[in-house]
C-alpha cells in the first residue's frame, strides 16, 4: 500500500490540500497531532464545530466535496467513540490509500486480485461468509488488547486482498474495533459497511465488536443491534442485524460473537457459566425469528464446536420448535481447512432455518485457507479462517 507524506497547504500558503488528486473515497486519512484536537463541521463550509476527532487518529474517507478543500471522514472522536464529520484537508498529514498497491510491500501482493464489483458475480447467487478478524484496530502498529496483533499498513492490505479473493456478496465480521479499522480491509466503493452501536470506550470490552460488509448493488436494510445477547451489561457483544432482499425474497442476518472459553461438554467454569447465560436469549430471538414472515440466517464466531456429536448447546438452540426453528449448521461434516489445520473442528458457523435451508447451495461451502507464501504473515491476518457458503434465490 502506498504511503504519501503530504505537504499541508498552509506550510506553504496555499489554500486547501497541496495533493487532493491523490485523496480517494476508500482512503485512511491520518491527522494532524494537535493540543486542540482536529474539529469536524456538519457540512462543507459550515464553521460550527460539532465535534473534534482525536489528535493524531485516522479516519476514513467517506465523501469528498466538489470544492476539493473538504473531507467527510469517520474516525476517533476525541474523548472515545467513533464518528462522521466533515474537515478540511489541512488537518491531514498522510494517506494510506484504499487499494493495496503500491509503496513497500508492493512485491509481497503481486497475487492481489482487482477490486470486485458492487454487484454479485450473478443476479439471485449471493456469497454469503463470515470472518472473525481478530482484534482487527483502526490504526498502524497499534493492539486492541495489550497481547494481541499489531498490524501495519502491508497487513491492512493483505486482508483486504483476501476479501477481494473470496468476493463474497454479504460478509458477516467480528472483532472489530469500529467503521474505520473495517475501512481497512474493505473497498468501501464495492462494500456498504457496518459496525454494532454497542459503546465503544477505550478499554477491553469496548473493542471488540460484530458487523457486516455487504455489496452496494444489494437491497439492504440494517436493523437494530440485539442487544440482549450482552447478558453481562458491557462486557458481550451485541449481535448485528442486516435484512437483505434478493429476488423479492427477504432475508434476516444477524452477525453474533458468543463469549469464548467453552468449547464443548467437557468444558466447565465461568466462562461456561456466561455462554451458557447467552443461548436461551440467542433461542428466543431464534424462536421469534421463526415465527415471522421471513427465513433468517446466524451467523459468525460461535466459540462453540456445535457439530461435534451431543453437543448440548447445539441441542438447546436446534429443538425445532416452533418449525420453522429447525435449524441447519452448514459447517457439520464439513472438513476444516485453516492454517494448517491447527484445529480440528469448526467454532464458526452458519445457521439457516426451515424456510433459508433450501436455498442453500451445499456443495459451494468453503473455508477460505491462507496461501503457504503468506505462512509468515498469519498471525498478520487472524487467528480464524473466513467460511462461505452460496444462496440461490430464483
Amino acid at each position: 500500500m502506498r504511503r504519501l507524506i503530504l505537504v499541508l497547504a498552509c506550510m506553504v500558503g496555499l489554500p486547501g490540500f497541496a495533493l487532493a488528486e491523490d485523496i480517494h473515497v476508500g482512503d485512511i486519512v491520518h491527522l494532524v497531532t494537535r493540543d486542540a484536537q482536529v474539529p469536524a463541521h456538519p457540512s462543507p463550509g459550515d464553521s460550527r464545530i460539532s465535534f473534534r476527532f482525536a489528535s493524531g487518529s485516522a479516519g476514513n474517507v467517506l465523501a469528498i466535496h466538489p470544492g476539493g478543500g473538504w473531507l467527510q471522514i469517520r474516525g476517533q472522536q476525541a474523548g472515545g467513540g467513533e464518528n462522521s464529520g466533515w474537515i478540511t484537508k489541512t488537518y491531514v498529514v498522510s494517506v494510506d490509500s484504499g487499494g493495496p498497491t503500491g509503496g513497500e510491500g508492493t512485491s509481497q501482493l503481486s497475487w492481489c486480485p482487482q477490486k470486485g464489483s458492487p454487484n454479485p458475480v450473478h443476479a439471485g447467487r449471493i456469497r454469503t461468509a463470515s470472518w472473525n478478524m481478530e482484534a482487527l484496530h483502526a490504526l498502524d502498529g497499534q493492539s486492541t488488547f495489550p497481547d494481541s496483533v499489531a498490524r501495519q499498513p502491508i497487513d491492512y492490505a493483505r486482508i483486504k486482498c483476501y476479501v477481494r479473493l473470496f468476493d463474497p456478496d454479504i460478509l458477516a465480521v467480528q472483532e472489530i474495533d469500529g467503521e474505520a479499522a473495517l475501512s481497512r480491509v474493505i473497498d468501501t466503493d464495492v462494500y456498504n459497511i457496518v459496525v454494532d452501536q454497542r459503546p465503544k470506550p477505550a478499554n477491553m470490552n469496548g473493542k471488540q465488536n460484530t458487523g457486516f460488509a455487504f455489496k452496494r448493488g444489494l437491497s439492504v436494510q440494517v436493523r437494530d443491534d440485539f442487544k440482549d445477547l450482552d447478558t453481562s451489561h458491557g462486557a458481550l457483544r451485541y449481535g448485528a442485524r442486516i435484512d437483505a432482499t434478493i429476488n423479492g425474497q427477504v432475508f434476516q442476518l444477524m452477525s453474533v460473537h458468543l463469549k469464548s472459553g467453552c468449547f464443548d461438554n467437557s468444558m466447565s467454569g465461568s466462562a461456561c457459566n456466561t455462554l451458557l447465560d447467552q443461548i436461551p436469549i440467542l433461542k428466543g430471538w431464534i424462536d421469534q425469528a421463526a415465527q415471522g414472515t421471513n427465513p433468517f440466517v446466524v451467523l459468525g464466531d460461535f466459540n462453540r464446536r456445535l457439530d461435534e456429536l451431543g453437543d448440548s448447546v447445539w441441542a438447546e438452540l436446534d429443538t425445532g420448535q416452533p418449525p420453522d426453528a429447525d435449524l441447519t449448521s452448514i459447517t457439520a461434516n464439513m472438513p476444516v481447512s485453516c492454517r494448517d489445520n491447527h484445529f480440528t473442528e469448526f467454532i464458526d458457523h452458519i445457521l439457516f432455518d426451515k424456510r433459508a435451508i433450501p436455498f442453500v447451495d451445499r456443495s459451494s461451502f468453503r473455508q477460505i485457507t491462507y496461501r503457504q507464501a503468506d505462512k509468515a504473515d498469519w498471525d498478520k491476518i487472524s487467528d480464524h479462517c473466513p467460511i462461505m457458503v452460496e444462496l440461490w434465490v430464483p
